[in-house]
This record gives C-alpha cells, structure tokens and sequence, in this order.
C-alpha cells in the first residue's frame, strides 16, 4: 500500500506534465518531478497505471482543432480524472483505514469476549464451589439438626430417668423413715417385753427364794419334832419335791426368756443390717442422682453447642445463598454483555462483507 503521503493524482500530475512538455514520464523523471520522494516501488505501479489509463484516452481530434484547444481539453480532462482518482484515493485510504479500525476493534472485542468467557468460567466454577459449599452447609446444618434431636431426645431421657430416680429416692425415703419406725416401734416392744420378762422372772425367784426360805424354817423346825412329825416327813418330802419342780420350772422360765431375749437381739441386728442396707442404697441413689445432674449439665452445655453451632451454620447457607444469588446477577450481566459484543460481531461482520 502506498505511503499517504504520495498520491496517484501525484504521479498522474507529473507524469501528464512530462509528456506536454515532450519528456518520457518514467520512474525516475516523475520521481524527480516530485522533488525526489516517494519510493520507486511506490511510484512505478502508479505510473503504469497511468500510462495503461493514457493510452486508453480519447483519440486526439481532427487535425482541424487548434492544438491549443486540443491540450486545454486535455488539461480539463486530465484534471478531472486526477480530481476523481485523488477521491476515489482518499476514499480508499479511509476504507483502508475503517478496515483497519474495525479490524482492531474486531480484535479487541474478540480479547473481551476471551477475558468475559474466562470471567464467565471462573464465575462457574465459583458458583459451583458455592453450591458445593452451601450442600455441605444444608449437609452440617442436617447433621447438626440430627444431633440436636438426639441430645434433645437423651436429655428428655434423662429427665425421666432424673424424675424416675428422685420417685424412687421418696419412696426409699419412704421405706427407710417406715423402717425407722418399725425399728424404734419393736426395739420399744421388745424393751417392754424383756422388762416385763425380767420382772416376772425377778418375782417369780423372789417367790421361789421365799418358799425356800419359809421351807428350810419350817424343815429346822420340824427337825426337832423328827420322830413326832415322821409322818409328816413323807409329806414334807413330797412338798419339797413339788418345790424342786417349781424351781426347775423357774429355771426352764428363765433359761425360755433368755432364748427369747437371744432371738430378739438377733431379728434387731437383722433390722440393723436392713437399715444399713438402705442407707447404703439411699447413699448410693443420691450418688446417682448427682451423676444424672452433672450428665443432665452436660448434655445441656451440649444442646447449647449444637444450637450455636447450628445458628453459625444457618449463617454460612444464608450468606452462600447471598453470594450466589450475587454470582447469578452478576453471570446475568456477563451474558448481556456476551449478547451484545456478538451482536456487535455479527454488525461488524455485516459490514465487513
């Protein structure tokens, strides 16, 4: 392409003015006519075109016309030819141009679309990562929930259990307190019974010792009536048997009341042992029953964990569900603007052809 500096209408002025002044227009003549510019690759198509355009003019007129009209009318018409082919040069070079421009801007409009096609891409894949972390958000947010019903259902669970743990601990309070009772109620019967037992005991050998007593009496007093009271001896034999009898009974009594006292002592070490027993059950249900509270504490610090854990996680979807809704408008305006650079493509391209 020619340099915009030099024109056909250029080369066709120096040449034309060569040729009136007799002077073969060649290369280098017509670059000499144009004060040495212009290259000889630029010039010389130009020069054969107007020699190819020169010798395809009109022919010259009868010899009848002056010669002087003959090259005013050349002149003219040469003039008008360079006149149209200087425009139709100008017009060329702006098309050139245009070309050029909407060729560059073909280009970048074709780099737009390549960063907005990487931008969209890298939209997907963002979007994708944010779906992708909002399912695992709704994913926690289920475990979370699952977790939190179970710890809510083990708490109800050891509500009850707690409950059923401190009806339990009223009832074995119930029983010890009734057992207490009992105790103090037989201990008391069984004091009475052993009091009334001894005093029986006392009177009945208080009375046996008076007899004695009386008997050995009346046994030294008849001594020395022997031989008067022999009859009476037999009978005295007889009565002191009768005696040794009611002696042996006292001791059968005694040794009776005793055995008495020995089993009463035993059902009290029994009584004894049970109350140990269910004071050492009592102790261990109020162990239990602490055990459950700490759990109870526990499981509750748990629910409260789960809870804010959960809230984090509502959170974290809600602000994904943000994000994305944000990448959605902002892929929304990518594609508009993808709509329109191709319908500008499509414009350019219309032109083009």
């Amino acid at each position: 392409m020619a340099r915009a500096g030099i024109l056909y209408s250029h080369v066709a002025a120096a040449a034309a003015g060569l040729a009136a002044d007799n002077r073969n227009p060649t290369v280098d003549t017509v670059r000499e006519a144009l004060g040495g510019t212009g290259s000889k690759s630029t010039i010389a198509p130009m020069l054969k075109r107007w020699k190819e355009e020169h010798q395809q003019a009109p022919a010259p007129a009868t010899p009848g016309v002056p010669p002087s009209l003959l090259q005013a009318v050349k002149g003219v018409y040469e003039s008008i030819k360079t006149d149209f082919q200087q425009n139709l040069d100008v017009e060329k070079l702006a098309h050139a141009a245009g070309l050029e421009q909407l060729a560059d801007e073909l280009q970048q409009s074709r780099a737009q679309r390549a960063v907005l096609e990487q931008r969209v891409k890298v939209l997907e894949t963002e979007l994708d990562s944010a779906i992708t972390t909002i399912a695992q958000a709704h994913q926690a947010n289920h475990l979370l929930t699952v977790d939190l019903a179970g710890a809510r259902s083990e708490q109800d669970g050891l509500r009850q259990r707690l409950g059923d743990r401190a009806s339990e601990v009223v009832s074995l309070n119930a029983q010890l307190t009734q057992a207490r009772a009992q105790f103090d109620h037989y201990h008391e019967a069984t004091a009475a019974q052993r009091a009334e037992e001894r005093q029986g005991f006392e009177q009945r050998a208080a009375l046996v010792d008076r007899e004695l007593v009386t008997l050995r009496q009346q046994l030294l007093h008849h001594k020395g009536q022997a031989a008067q009271l022999a009859g009476q001896l037999s009978q005295a034999g007889t009565e002191n048997a009768r005696l040794h009898q009611a002696a042996e009974a006292a001791h059968s009594e005694a040794a009776r009341a005793r055995t008495e006292s020995e089993r009463a002592a035993f059902q009290v070490a029994a009584l004894s042992a049970q109350l140990d027993n269910l004071q050492t059950r009592h102790d261990a249900m109020q162990a239990e029953l602490s055990d459950s509270k700490i759990a109870l504490a526990v499981r509750a610090r748990e629910s409260e964990i789960a809870a804010s854990r959960l809230a984090i996680a509502d959170s974290v979807a809600h602000a994904g569900a943000q994000e994305k809704q944000a990448l959605m408008r902002q892929l929304t305006v990518l594609e508009t603007e993808l709509r329109q650079e191709r319908a500008l493509k499509v414009q350019w391209n219309g032109k083009s052809d």
